[in-house]
């Protein structure tokens, strides 16, 4: 779980080295997840594709939200929205009460079934090919955050892994507040809610509990949104590996 500083965007990382309920890790420089990649510089570019060898990019964002921007990126990009078209800017945001906003993060995941299918099944063809992929939406921590907690789950990450990768999207949270403060989509109406809006792990903790209780868990809600036994299994035999060997003197 390595944080990329990049000029552009600013929650960036890698989503390996996530130990798993058997001893394992995830394996790093294959999975990132990010904010928005519209303001990124060309120096930025060398570090996601040429450094990094960022394969693929996947948009979780709506259209409208992508629609301001002319987006140039040398590789392949997709865009699945997690959220219903059309109502984001027209809707109040949602509390920031981990027990409700681990609510909210179910419903959005339930309704985004075909985003999870279309970036898991990118995912698993990636990871086979030996291309790393990047996934994003605006902000890089409620959307990001749940495709991330539901991939991590999905490969035996603990919740308490998932949960301290889940609150690094604290790092940088006043600078992509500032960041998102330019489109009017992402304007706060509330005069009540604090400019700044840190996460704490017990929404993500809370949303992987209510996953479990009412959607069987990770491997069950991928099955049933169309996510192939194959495909899980590519994951689960890539995207996890044996932890370094500890070299004595």
């Amino acid at each position: 779980m390595t944080a990329i500083e990049l000029q552009g965007a600013y929650n960036v990382r890698d989503l390996g080295g996530l130990r798993t309920k058997d001893g394992r890790i995830t394996r790093p420089g294959v999975i990132y997840r990010g904010d928005s990649l519209d303001s990124i510089t060309p120096a930025d570019s060398k570090i996601l594709f040429d450094k990094l060898g960022v394969g693929t990019i996947i948009d979780l964002r709506t259209k409208a939200e992508t629609e301001l921007t002319e987006l140039n990126f040398p590789v392949p990009r997709f865009r699945y929205s997690v959220l219903i078209e059309g109502r984001l800017g027209h809707e109040p945001f949602p509390s920031d009460d981990p027990v409700e906003l681990a609510k909210v993060y179910l419903s959005n995941l339930d309704v985004g079934r075909a985003a999870v299918k279309g970036t898991f099944d990118i995912i698993a063809a990636n990871l086979q090919a030996g291309v790393a992929t990047l996934f994003h939406c605006a902000a890089g921590r409620d959307r990001t955050g749940i495709i991330a907690a539901l991939l991590l789950g999905l490969v035996g990450v603990t919740d308490g892994q998932i949960a301290i990768d889940y609150v690094q999207s604290n790092r940088n949270a006043r600078r992509v507040t500032k960041k998102l403060a330019e489109n009017p989509l992402y304007a706060n109406h509330d005069k009540d809610r604090p400019e700044v809006i840190l996460l704490h792990e017990r929404s993500i903790i809370g949303f992987m509990k209510l996953l479990r209780e009412q959607f069987g868990g990770p491997r069950q809600f991928c099955l049933e949104s169309g996510v192939t036994e194959e495909t899980i299994s590519v994951i689960e035999e890539n995207f996890v590996i044996a932890p370094p060997t500890l070299v004595r003197p």
